[in-house]
Order: structure tokens, then sequence, then C-alpha cells
């Protein structure tokens, strides 16, 4: 089943429907793919997938629920991170040395690869050993808890209210992190895109040709913040006073270069953070939800946006991958 919530069923029924086919999926990728990388990678795919379902429909569940639903998620995700990070790392290194042009040998790359290779290497001996049966384990278990998952009331309003209160959040992470310019605040809106990007898939059905550009416009910004967010590991890993990979002249002439790919994905990424976040929450929230509600009574005049929301203004949009959103400038 794809990653879709669909209008025609009840929301409550909508999102155990995705959930519980996210935890299939993720069984299945750590059961039985023969490549163990590749299994545990789309694994925590699924878990990604699956703490973004309940985010956004957070504001219609009991908060302690939310909180041990979402806990246990990211806890089974935890376990395996270990390999998937040294691999993202050793990526990450090929994308500097595709990307940049060397200020000096490559001493650090090769020292880094290295050690990176023995890291992951022991992250699978123990993946397949103990941490992967360990999560199939976990999966099974929270099983139950996701077959009772439920909103209320059972229908669009929660999620709109969870749109608008991640899009808010989402939107301050990107003005913080262009006016700081710091690590820590790149990464925290990093992660608010990837559930910006996830909701949008989540909620393509009810308008794909707009909701489906939102997402792939998300999806690319997030790439790119990722990269960013490797490149700011690299240079922690080398700048740690206990490792060495190199001369200290090979050392420093390596930070330039990650700084000035740093300098590169943070212009692209300022610009397409501006036109993706440039709308204000509570009308990109309203705006959804009228389009949820017109999807799910299968009609096709547009509907009234429900009165304690603020209604989209006409000038408040211009147009992003064919459709339209929030003008420039506006905050």
């Amino acid at each position: 089943m794809s990653y879709r919530l669909n209008p025609a069923m009840p929301m409550s029924e909508a999102l155990r429907s995705v959930a519980l086919a996210e935890l299939d999926v993720a069984h299945s990728a750590l059961a039985s793919a023969p490549d163990r990388h590749k299994g545990v990678h789309n694994a925590r795919k699924c878990f990604k997938r699956l703490r973004s379902v309940l985010l956004l429909a957070r504001p219609g569940m009991p908060e302690p629920v939310f909180r041990n639903l979402t806990a246990r998620v990211a806890n089974i995700g935890k376990g395996l991170a270990a390999a998937r990070d040294a691999q993202a790392l050793l990526d990450a290194i090929d994308k500097l040395e595709q990307n940049t042009e060397p200020d000096a040998s490559d001493g650090p790359m090769r020292s880094i690869r290295g050690w990176l290779h023995k890291r992951r290497h022991a992250a699978e001996q123990n993946l397949a050993q103990t941490t992967g049966s360990e999560a199939m384990r976990k999966l099974l278990e929270i099983r139950p808890a996701i077959a009772g998952l439920a909103v209320y009331p059972d229908n669009f309003t929660p999620l709109a209210k969870g749109i608008e209160r991640c899009y808010r959040a989402t939107r301050t992470h990107f003005k913080s992190a262009i006016r700081s310019d710091e690590a820590e605040e790149l990464h925290e809106w990093r992660k608010g895109v990837q559930q910006h990007w996830r909701h949008m898939q989540l909620l393509t059905p009810c308008w794909p040709s707009e909701l489906s550009a939102r997402a792939e416009a998300a999806r690319a910004l997030s790439q790119l913040l990722g990269d960013d967010h490797d490149i700011a590991m690299l240079m922690h890993l080398v700048m740690t006073p206990t490792m060495t990979f190199g001369s200290p002249e090979d050392t420093t002439a390596f930070v330039k270069r990650c700084r000035k790919r740093h300098k590169a994905l943070r212009k692209d990424a300022k610009i397409k953070g501006e036109r993706l976040f440039v709308e204000k929450p509570g009308p990109f929230a309203s705006r959804i939800h009228a389009y949820w509600t017109t999807a799910a009574v299968g009609v096709d005049e547009p509907v009234a946006v429900p009165a304690a929301q603020e209604p989209v203004q006409q000038d408040n949009v211009v147009a992003i991958g064919g459709v339209r959103s929030g003008r420039a400038g506006q905050s």
C-alpha cells in the first residue's frame, strides 16, 4: 500500500491503514532483504514515515498515547542507526569529492573512509547477531497499539491542526537557521522539512497536482539539508582531538573544503526554503483542509474554509511547481 491517506475512509481508519502498512514493510525489510544495509535503510525510512503519521495526527490523540507510540517507534529505529549512519558519511565523502576541488592531498578522505568502513562492518555484525531480531520483535509488540490508533473527532480537523503546528514550527526553524547559519538550527529545520515532505505525501490524494509538487520540492530541500548535515558530521569527526586522519595541514585543508561545500548548499537551501515556506501557517492549513473536505465529499466545487481558521487571500499566493503558494516577503 502506498504512503497515502484515503479521503474515502474515516480518518482513523485511513491512519491505521497507512501505519500498519509501514510496520509490515519494515518487518519484511529486516527479515528478508539479502542486502543487509539496504534492508536497514528501508526499515528506517518506514519508521520515519510512521512517526510523521503520528505527528500529523497528534492533535486528535491523547498526549500520553502520542508520546508513548512515538518513543517506541524511535527506539526501534535507534538500534538500527549505527550501520546506516556510517554509510551516510561514506556517501557524504563521495559527494564532497565530486562537488569540490581538493585543496591538498586526499589523505584525510582515505583515512576517514577506512575508519567508516570498519565502523559499518562492526555495526552490521551486531545487527546480524542481535539488533535486527530485536527490532523485529519490537515491531510485533507495537502492532496492537498501532491497530488501535484513532483520532477525535474522526475527521480532518485534528490533521489540519497538526499541519498548521508542524508547518509553523518548520517555518520558524527556517528563519532561525538562515539568520544564525548554525548547524544545530539547520538540523532542526531539516527535520521539519522531512516531516513536511512526508505530510504532503500523505495528503496528496486530496489534490495530486499541487501536493505532489510540494512533496517533491520538500524532498529536494531535505536532501540538500541532509548533505549539509552529513558534512557537518564529517567536520566534527575530523576535528575530534582523539582522532587523527592526516597531518594538521591536511586536516585544515579538508575542513576548508567542507566549509566551501556548506556555503554552496546553504545558499541553494535558502532559495528553496523561501519559496516553500512563504505562506503563513493559518492560510496554508485552511487551504489543505478545504482541499481534503472537497475530496472527501466527492464534489468539484470548492468548499467553505472552516470559520475558526483564517481564509486564504488571493494576494497571498504565487506559483510553485505549477501550483499556487504564498507570496515572498510576507511573514
